[in-house]
């Protein structure tokens, strides 16, 4: 519901750095968790772990259906997604290396210099999005998307293929 307030009231292409911002600024706190030992760290990074993975591929492809045209996004969808797959199998392995050599809290560092290099994408693909739209003389996806926290929700009631994904997500099995 929180998210669906900020959605509905900032616009995703001026939303999403702040998303990133706000993950970046986590990830600093957790460096200064892990590096000075504060109990009870790993259980909050795991939890967190899990919202950002949520948050970041919501966002991320909500981002990219601003940035392509529909023909755009045939071409380059499935290589996005072949990398994104491909990340998630070199991701642990690249991590395991690295967590030996720099340390755990280190990572953490690590982990928001990479988010601050997707910020800079984000703020070059936005003004490729914005002149996309001028050039199509498309709607601007610069306004906020409306709505209330509650209009999410009851297009789950009313779709049954969100509804599935929504109990589907609910029981943590897919998606």
């Amino acid at each position: 519901p929180l998210y669906g307030a900020l959605v509905s009231r900032y616009a995703r292409r001026v939303f999403l750095p702040a998303v990133y911002v706000f993950f970046i600024i986590s990830l600093l706190g957790f460096y200064l968790l892990f590096d000075s030992g504060v109990p009870g760290r790993g259980m909050a990074f795991f939890f967190w772990a899990a919202v950002f993975n949520l948050f970041a591929v919501a966002v991320f492809w909500s981002f990219m259906a601003d940035v392509f045209s529909n023909a755009q996004a045939r071409e380059v969808y499935g290589y996005i997604g072949a990398a994104g797959t491909l990340g998630a199998f070199l991701g642990p392995i690249i991590t395991a290396a690295l967590v030996e050599r720099v340390g755990i809290a280190n990572l953490m560092l690590v982990s928001a210099g990479f988010l601050s290099a997707c910020l800079v994408c984000i703020w070059r693909l936005r003004l490729w999005a914005v002149a996309r739209e001028q050039e199509q003389k498309l709607v601007s996806g610069e306004t906020p998307m409306g709505g209330s926290v509650l209009d999410g929700l009851k297009l789950i009631v009313r779709e049954p293929l969100l509804r599935w994904l929504a109990v589907l997500v609910l029981f943590g099995v897919g998606v």
